[in-house]
C-alpha cells in the first residue's frame, strides 16, 4: 500500500493519520523523536506493510509484473493499488476524495513543526501538485512511477516503462486489490483496536 491507503485506513486522529503516512519517512530511530499517538500510527503503517507484502492477493499482483521490472515489483503494487483505491474511493468513504485529501494536507501543514526534513522537502510538490488525489487518474499514476523510475535509473535495476505494467494487466489488478482490500480493512480495524 501507499500514501492514500495508510491513510485512509489509519484511526481517523489526526495524529494516527499523520504517523500511518509518515512510515516510508522515518526509520527506527526517528521513531522515538514523535509523540505516542503518532508513534502508533507509525507502528501501524509497519504491521499494514507486513500484512501487505504477505497476503496472496498482493502476491498475485506482484506475479504480474513483467521480469523486466519485478525487482520493483512490490513498489509498482503498492502505488497501483492507491489508484484503484481513488479511483474506487466511492466504494470505501462517504467524504469525497478531494476534501479528503485537502484535510491531510492539512494535518501535513499542522504537523510540520515535527516533520523529518525528508518529508518537509517534499511536501510542496506533495500539496502542489496534489499527489494524493492525482491517483485517481492514470497520468497521476504514471508520473508517480516516473517519479520512482529515476530515482531508479542510476541502479543495477532500473524501471522500464513501469506505467505498462499498470495498463497491460489492469483489470486483473483492479480484481486483486478489490479481493485484497476488505481484508486490509479488517485487519486495520484489529490493529485500532489493539492501539
Amino acid at each position: 500500500m501507499n500514501y492514500l491507503a495508510h491513510i485512509y485506513l489509519s484511526d481517523n486522529s489526526e495524529e494516527n493519520m499523520l504517523g500511518n503516512f509518515l512510515g516510508d519517512f522515518v526509520n527506527k530511530a526517528l521513531e522515538n523523536e514523535f509523540e505516542y499517538s503518532i508513534k502508533q500510527g507509525i507502528f501501524m503503517h509497519k504491521k499494514l506493510d507486513t500484512f501487505t507484502d504477505s497476503h496472496p492477493d498482493f502476491l498475485r499482483s506482484r506475479k504480474r509484473i513483467s521480469s523486466t521490472n519485478r525487482r520493483l515489483g512490490g513498489v509498482l503494487i503498492d502505488i497501483f493499488y492507491d489508484h484503484f483505491l481513488a479511483k474506487n474511493w466511492h466504494d470505501y468513504s462517504l467524504i469525497a476524495l478531494e476534501e479528503y485529501t485537502d484535510d491531510f494536507y492539512n494535518i501535513l501543514k499542522k504537523f510540520s513543526y515535527c516533520l523529518p526534513n525528508k518529508l518537509i522537502n517534499r511536501m510542496p510538490f506533495i500539496i502542489e501538485e496534489n499527489w494524493l488525489l492525482s491517483y485517481r487518474d492514470i497520468i497521476g499514476i504514471e508520473r508517480t512511477v516516473e517519479r520512482i523510475a529515476k530515482r531508479f535509473s542510476d541502479t543495477r535495476h532500473p524501471l522500464a516503462k513501469p506505467i505498462d505494467e499498470l495498463i497491460n494487466n489492469y483489470e486483473s489488478l483492479e480484481s486483486d486489490f478489490k479481493s485484497f482490500y476488505p481484508d486490509a480493512i479488517e485487519y486495520a480495524d484489529k490493529l485500532k483496536r489493539m492501539l
